[in-house]
């Protein structure tokens, strides 16, 4: 129950059309925005702005920095969504199983698949256990490391306990990516579960032939939120119904 408190609600949040130009204003300035660089991009004004910006805040979506600058609690998944060139600095969050017969760490396989596509993190954080970290010591690898004890990396809660808060911290300033590959079966489900409670994209990489599958992708995303690229673009969000314009 706790960490389900500490998750924005973007269900509600872009239910309403000028809440999301709101949340879609500030994604696009880079996460954080002034009273009034908001009024001038959404064109939601005085004291209907004043609403949706407190409707955000109780929906845990955005904080208010100092007196009239708002930003996103979490910065992934909106500025993921909204920005059509990335702002956002972008980091990753995997996985790092047993050496066993491998030449190469999966982390450093997935890292190269996502430069291909264009998507290069600025921090790297890995999560394994000291036992597989000793049998890759001989390469170096310069990630951060989150280490979890033997009995640890086999609980799916115990993961998710384990990597919660550095998580959270990532997605304050960062779009975060997610890599479920490697580790142990309960570690790719806590990871699996994170994704969709904070609504970041997760990737899975198919060692042997060098491939990587969107578990969660951009579209992903958008389809959970009923958001098409039509609607990103034209600001109009459908859910099955039309908008209210609160």
């Amino acid at each position: 129950m706790e960490m389900e408190e500490s998750i924005p609600d973007y269900g509600d949040a872009i239910m309403l059309t000028k809440s999301r130009k709101v949340l879609q204003t500030i994604a696009q300035a880079g996460g954080v925005s002034s009273f009034s660089e908001i009024e001038d991009a959404s064109g939601v004004k005085g004291s209907v702005l004043v609403y949706h910006l407190n409707r955000l805040q109780a929906l845990n979506v955005i904080e208010r920095e100092v007196k009239g600058t708002y930003r996103l609690k979490y910065k992934t998944p909106l500025c993921y969504i909204f920005q059509e060139r990335p702002l956002t600095p972008i980091a990753y969050l995997g996985l790092l199983g047993r050496r066993d017969k491998r030449l190469e760490p999966e982390t450093k396989v997935a890292l190269e698949l996502l430069s291909k596509e264009g998507i290069k993190p600025q921090l790297i954080y890995v999560v394994t256990s000291m036992e597989a970290l000793n049998e890759w010591e001989d390469m170096k690898l310069p990630y951060q490391w989150i280490l979890c004890y033997e009995d640890e990396i086999i609980d799916i809660d115990a993961v998710k306990k384990k990597i919660k808060l550095q998580l959270e911290s990532l997605l304050k300033d960062y779009i975060v990516f997610i890599d479920c590959t490697s580790a142990t079966k309960p570690a790719t489900i806590a990871y699996y579960e994170l994704a969709q409670q904070y609504y970041t994209p997760l990737l899975y990489v198919y060692e042997e032939k060098r491939v990587l599958k969107w578990l969660i992708s951009k579209e992903t995303i958008k389809a959970r939120l009923n958001i098409s690229q039509k609607e990103v673009d034209v600001g109009v969000i459908k859910r099955g119904y039309s908008p209210r314009t609160v």
